[in-house]
């Protein structure tokens, strides 16, 4: 079935099974999500919130969990899923936040960074591009991959060219109107009182949407690395925040946790006017990255049993307010994913392709078998980030998964862990 615009929230069966997703999401995931979804439901009747609003893309599962788990209980509050991404709102915001501020947006690192990649986070066309190329005087291959030293010389040129400075002012203020326009017409410039449900991280979202709609946000998220600036509302964690212990969150892998949140739809990457004031959202084709046409099978394994614990087995609990619970259960279960994989689930969910980038013009594997066995322990992996920066290698985006498929145990493991906490620590 091809997914649009139109269909994208409609329920697609399919006859097909995994039996690796099946054992994952009956054992560990839908327990999670579940919780996770019933303490978001709970706490926002307790604030009397009259709506949530489920972020795309990630809060695709959790939207349609959620409305199960809602009809359910009889729980009485409007739930609508978002069409948006980094890239949607952050380019609309691009003038209203400042030169600088969006330097550190469109000029951030990465994995695979290409000129193209950085121009494409602003979303310039072909001949916009060249003519950046031709201001700062560059006639090289736009796809060629640049070393960190070689991207910051680059992004160096770009905040001294006047034509990509002119490009920002531009491209700000055409995605600003229709941004602010989709959102007022989804009901975010209403009184009602209203949260946002998202996976986290670091609440850049929520911020966006307070600089474009002017409103302070009410925010529910699974985990926030970093703590947010109040000025932009309210930040509601459910397993994790600053304050949680490292020794707890280093054992928790974010890009597997996006990987498993997977829409049937492509990255938002603007909004158009269709028309009698009408404003849908453009859908990026990433077909050929996107994990969930790759592992359609699997993630849709992933959703059926997940929807089906939600109307069947799963209950709400009577008390969402005992953190320790909390993240006991949690962490317990999502060790056997994330921390301590078994070769099936690490080759399984390893396959799934994970992008870290705005862009999304490039995507990689979440974990896969590596020689390079120095890159999964602690002072080798010290050494290579101090003493080889401009080296390109493939990420690895989910390293204990990566160890299970090289054939690598505890010590390993243990090496990966002291590296998540002191990063941790350091953040």
């Amino acid at each position: 079935m091809q997914i649009t615009y139109n269909n994208a929230q409609q329920s697609v069966i399919t006859k097909e099974y995994d039996p690796v997703a099946l054992r994952a999401t009956k054992e560990i995931i839908a327990p999670v999500m579940c919780d996770f979804m019933g303490w978001v439901l709970q706490c926002a009747k307790a604030s009397g919130l009259k709506r949530l609003y489920f972020l795309a893309r990630d809060g695709w599962i959790m939207y349609n969990t959620a409305t199960v788990i809602a009809e359910k209980n009889g729980l009485d509050i409007e739930l609508k899923y978002l069409y948006c991404s980094r890239i949607s709102l952050r380019n609309a915001a691009l003038k209203m936040l400042g030169r600088q501020e969006s330097y550190r947006y469109l000029l951030e690192g990465g994995f695979t960074l290409t000129p193209k990649v950085i121009l494409s986070r602003l979303q310039l066309t072909d001949d916009e591009r060249q003519k950046v190329y031709n201001d700062i005087g560059f006639s090289l291959d736009e796809d060629v991959e640049m070393g960190k030293a070689a991207a910051a010389e680059f992004c160096g040129k770009l905040r001294g060219s006047q034509v990509y400075n002119s490009f920002i002012d531009a491209v700000s203020d055409r995605c600003r109107e229709r941004a602010i326009g989709y959102l007022q017409q989804e009901g975010l410039l209403e009184d009602t009182p209203y949260g946002i449900v998202d996976s986290g991280w670091t609440g850049s979202m929520q911020r966006m949407l307070c600089i474009l709609t002017g409103k302070k946000q009410k925010g529910f998220y699974f985990g926030l690395y970093a703590k947010p600036d109040t000025e932009y509302g309210e930040y509601l964690p459910y397993l994790f925040d600053k304050s949680t212990s490292p020794l707890l969150v280093s054992r928790f892998n974010n890009n597997l946790f996006e990987t498993l949140c997977s829409a049937p739809h492509g990255m938002t990457a603007g909004y158009k006017a269709a028309g009698n004031g009408v404003y849908e959202p453009i859908l990026k084709n990433d077909s050929d990255f996107s994990p969930y046409f790759l592992n359609k099978d699997m993630l849709m394994t992933q959703r059926q049993e997940l929807l089906r614990f939600a109307g069947e087995d799963f209950r709400l609990s009577e008390n969402v307010s005992d953190i320790k619970e909390r993240r006991r259960f949690a962490f317990s279960l999502l060790d056997k994913l994330m921390y301590r994989p078994d070769e099936e689930i690490a080759k399984a969910y390893g396959g799934l392709r994970f992008s870290d980038d705005p862009s999304e013009l490039y995507s990689f594997p979440l974990a896969s078998r590596t020689d390079n066995c120095k890159r999964l322990y602690f002072l080798p992996r010290l050494v290579e980030k101090f003493l080889h920066k401009g080296e390109i290698k493939q990420p690895i985006y989910w390293s204990y998964g990566t160890a299970v498929l090289s054939g690598k145990g505890r010590f390993c493991r243990a090496n990966l862990r002291l590296w998540e906490i002191l990063w941790l620590m350091k953040r």
